[in-house]
């Protein structure tokens, strides 16, 4: 389970330096600093597939991202990250300039991680993360959350007496998942998302919008898709918890198709080493019955995180999957021939350096 070449997407600059705190010090050449990371997972389905993998398994979930970062001057840094995995060559998941206007305001332009909901900044890197495998809210086709964007952003920190209040809007144009990008155009994008570090120690409360619009080859006009996510976080203690719902409206010439994903999970360090977790996880896809279970998806995730040291974590769980509506949605089973209850094992290795 050797990790595979070279890297993906990781943080923004808030993320970036959680990621830097939360293993060993970055490579520091003059003005130029390199974090690493990856992770190599195992997937197995008892039935259907899903996630690349099948009854027999499969080694496919893996990845190794560099994350660079230049500074140019007291007030701008410019960040990039580049990454690799199975059977795909070198990308640059997101690459852009970073300046602070003022202790409380930065300007960012080129393309950047979408600010939107809790994973999105750390989305690739598993050792950051409670689970192997991220809610359905951030699998590529529920299309609620998108890797990144092409275009400008602001953001702003207001301290408060108590807490801290940060604010994000941009604009600009989705870069889309690889698979369906050949057959999207991007046509427009518009979003914000607000973070509240609140008053009661480790409690964050945050809502992202968006909305973008694209042109799939065949279609006959632009479909105008409305996202808004809404997210609850609590570290106290040993204790993380978290809770997200997402939404995503997909509107052409006046017909609507709507997803929608949520999920609660708590995860608990019995020591520094160990950290069991346990989430709900539920997908709602278009057209939603509940006499389909090809159009839903409800999880139990179990498993457990073993921490090696500050930069090496093994996980095991397993997650026990009542309709495959997210195996439809990624083309990887069809409607109506699909097992209704099922389970998926996952055990992976992360590391970040």
């Amino acid at each position: 389970m050797t990790p595979l070449p070279f890297l993906r997407r990781a943080v923004a600059a808030v993320a970036l330096s959680t990621l830097a705190a939360g293993a060993a010090s970055a490579a520091e050449f003059g003005n130029i600093s390199i974090n690493g990371y990856g992770h190599q997972s195992f997937v197995r389905n008892s039935a259907n597939t899903w996630l690349g993998a099948d009854k027999d398994g499969s080694f496919k979930d893996n990845i190794f991202s560099l994350v660079v970062s230049a500074k140019l001057d007291d007030r701008t840094r410019v960040w990039g990250q580049i990454t690799a995995n199975s059977g795909e060559s070198f990308n640059i998941d997101w690459f852009y300039v970073d300046h602070s206007v003022t202790d409380t305001f930065s300007v960012r332009a080129g393309k950047v991680l979408a600010p939107l909901g809790f994973y999105n900044e750390i989305i690739d890197a598993r050792f950051l993360q409670i689970s192997t495998l991220l809610p359905q809210i951030y699998q590529p086709d529920t299309d609620i959350v998108d890797e990144a964007y092409g275009g400008v952003g602001g953001s702003w920190t207001v301290p408060l007496t108590r807490g801290k209040l940060a604010v994000d809007v941009y604009g600009g144009q989705i870069v889309e998942h690889a698979a369906v990008a050949a057959s999207q155009k991007q046509k427009g994008l518009v979003g914000g998302r607000i973070d509240w570090h609140t008053p009661v120690d480790g409690l964050r409360l945050m809502a992202s919008i968006a909305q973008k619009k694209q042109l799939v080859d065949g279609d006959p006009a632009d479909t105008t898709k409305n996202i808004s996510i809404l997210s609850a976080g609590w570290n106290v203690g040993r204790w993380d918890l978290k809770a997200e719902y997402g939404r995503i409206a997909a509107s052409m010439n006046g017909l609507t198709s709507t997803t929608t994903a949520s999920y609660v999970q708590a995860g608990y360090s019995i020591s520094d080493s160990w950290v069991p977790f346990a989430r709900y996880d539920v997908l709602r896809a278009p057209g939603y019955d509940s006499s389909n279970p090809a159009t839903y998806q409800n999880i139990v995730a179990l498993g457990v995180t073993y921490r090696l040291n500050a930069n090496v974590a093994f996980r095991l769980e397993n997650h026990f999957n009542s309709g495959y509506g997210a195996a439809v949605l990624s083309d990887e089973t069809q409607a109506g021939r699909g097992t209704k209850t099922w389970q998926t094992l996952l055990a992976s290795v992360a590391f970040i350096f």
